[in-house]
């Protein structure tokens, strides 16, 4: 396949910018996840330079495509990539329910009304939330990592509420959860 560099960069600038829009990202989030400045993104993006090898092989890894696909110059299918990641997270954090289903089932078999097997289930909450924390990171937004996050913080204190539910002033906890909801928001409002 004979291909000349402008076609290249055109093709590269083309992708670039419907997989980053596919992936809900921003010049400027591609940029930092890539170390690089948003200029440099846009200037590739208007098909004004091409980056080396390896950034467009770590471009392509953060979009689950192959380095083929960043530089051909056939269309790809927006549901694909975005249905795959959305697949993606609702597995992991449905293997995280599957075993917390699975620890319950063993508990309630062996146990005797000891253990409040419940909490199983609320537990999973927490650790849900840090499957998604870990995977907004990666392919989502900054508004889908900080709603995941504000989960987070707000699922940990619930659950050591009810697990310790008769200690008296317990609910004092809340209000830690309250303060570090607020500087996750201020966190987010100082992130570009």
């Amino acid at each position: 396949m004979n291909i000349t560099e402008e076609k290249l960069r055109e093709n590269f600038a083309h992708n670039l910018s419907v997989f980053r829009r596919q992936s809900g990202m921003t010049q400027l989030e591609l940029a930092e996840k890539l170390n690089y400045s948003d200029k440099s993104v846009s200037k590739w993006e208007r098909a004004e330079g091409i980056p080396d090898l390896f950034v467009v092989s770590s471009i392509a890894e953060l979009f689950g495509v192959t380095v083929n696909d960043m530089i051909n110059d056939k269309e790809f299918k927006k549901p694909l990539l975005f249905r795959n990641k959305i697949m993606t997270t609702l597995l992991s954090v449905g293997i995280v329910w599957l075993v917390a289903t699975v620890i319950f089932f063993f508990f309630r078999i062996i146990s005797d009304n000891i253990f409040k097997e419940w909490l199983i289930f609320i537990y999973a909450l927490p650790i849900s939330a840090v499957v998604l924390v870990v995977f907004t990171s990666i392919w989502w937004s900054k508004l889908s990592r900080f709603f995941s996050i504000s989960l987070l913080v707000w699922t940990i204190p619930l659950s050591i509420f009810l697990t310790f539910l008769g200690v008296p002033n317990m609910y004092f906890i809340f209000v830690i959860a309250a303060v570090v909801q607020i500087l996750a928001i201020f966190w987010f409002l100082m992130i570009k």
